[in-house]
């Protein structure tokens, strides 16, 4: 942030708590918070005018100036004391539209509301005597501490932003919809079996369970994913599914199933949605879609900074196939295997391709 910025900063919040602390003086029959709320707008008004003249006639490669533009960063100090008078004068003045002369202004506060805005007043005020005093270090300290949580809950927002964005299928909600179903100790043979547990414990393996139609394939599924979510306790463990359902062919394409796979890999872990960040810059804004093969590099880039990625795609069979959909989801999820350790169980009822995609198993 340049120099001017932070001034603008400052003098566009000193014009608003001007404003504010106005129609603080002539709001009637207010509590006495209103009074509080007026003595600490104006307070922090002089302290921030100060600060103004020090900027004006400050020398902009100081270290203290350095640290006095980080309270005009986005969602900083100046920021949510801006956010606070705004509140204050829209609820005043009815979205901020003047009073016709005569007319009252009305005081529509909380108290919460109102120990809220006193406190984000104090702490500016604090950090602003304190940058008065010309000490930058305790000054960038103080910055620090106040926009640490703030960073953080914006970045969560972020996230949660970015993982709608690249899919929107609830495979998860789908999954706990079919867990509530089963009856207690149904498809404990399932995970007793040795196959199953050579599966959890052996790196790049797969396991095909083929089966009939209504022999509870389904079930089987979510009771080994259902496994995996519980005893998992390794952050570096990653688990995937996909429900496939021949009513949602058109929708179950390659692009949105892979999407589905890395929504579910990231969530929960910022620390691995650099991959997903990348294709959220390079596409809302212009509104456009990520491909298959974007969606396959981001997920490939987030698989690798995992120990284990577990896989489980239900329904082979009614994944779509005359377009090539099927052969290329198991082209790209072996394409993962031999590059990391990815586990992958699929159930299928027994259709002679799908089986010979198995069968060197």
């Amino acid at each position: 942030m340049d120099p001017l910025s932070a001034t603008a900063s400052v003098i566009a919040v000193l014009q608003l708590s001007s404003k504010v602390v106005g129609y603080l003086a002539d709001v009637k029959d207010a509590p006495k918070e209103r009074a509080k709320c007026a003595v600490e707008a104006s307070n922090l008004h002089s302290l921030l005018l100060n600060l103004r003249f020090r900027l004006e006639e400050g020398d902009a490669d100081t270290p203290w100036y350095t640290a006095i533009r980080a309270l005009a960063v986005e969602n900083g100090p100046l920021d949510q004391f801006k956010q606070a008078l705004e509140l204050l004068q829209n609820k005043m003045t009815d979205g901020g539209r003047l009073k016709k002369a005569g007319e009252a202004l009305l005081w529509k506060f909380k108290k919460e509301e109102v120990a809220k805005i006193l406190d984000q007043m104090e702490r500016l005020k604090s950090m602003v005597e304190i940058a008065l005093q010309m000490d930058h270090f305790k000054l960038s300290q103080a910055i620090k501490n106040d926009i640490t949580p703030v960073r953080v809950h914006v970045d969560n927002a972020e996230h949660h932003n970015h993982l709608e964005w690249i899919s929107r299928t609830d495979y998860p909600a789908q999954q706990s919809d079919i867990v509530k179903r089963r009856q207690e100790g149904t498809g404990q043979w399932f995970l007793d079996a040795p196959e199953v547990a050579k599966w959890r414990s052996e790196a790049k393996a797969t396991l095909f369970c083929p089966g009939i139609p209504g022999a509870g394939k389904t079930m089987v599924a979510a009771i080994a994913i259902d496994s995996l979510l519980k005893t998992i306790q390794d952050d570096s463990v990653g688990v995937a599914y996909v429900y496939c359902n021949y009513k949602d062919q058109k929708e179950q394409d390659v692009t949105s199933m892979l999407a589905a796979i890395l929504k579910q890999l990231v969530q929960g872990r910022p620390s691995l949605a650099e991959p997903l960040t990348r294709l959220h810059k390079q596409h809302a804004h212009k509104g456009t879609r990520p491909s298959a093969d974007e969606i396959y590099t981001a997920l490939h880039s987030v698989v690798l900074d995992l120990s284990t990625v577990y896989v489980v795609v239900d329904a082979l069979d009614e994944c779509r196939h005359d377009d090539g959909t099927r052969r290329t989801l198991l082209a790209r999820i072996r394409d993962l295997q031999s590059k990391a350790d990815v586990r992958f169980l699929a159930t299928s009822r027994f259709l002679p391709d799908i089986v010979d995609e198995f069968k060197d198993l």
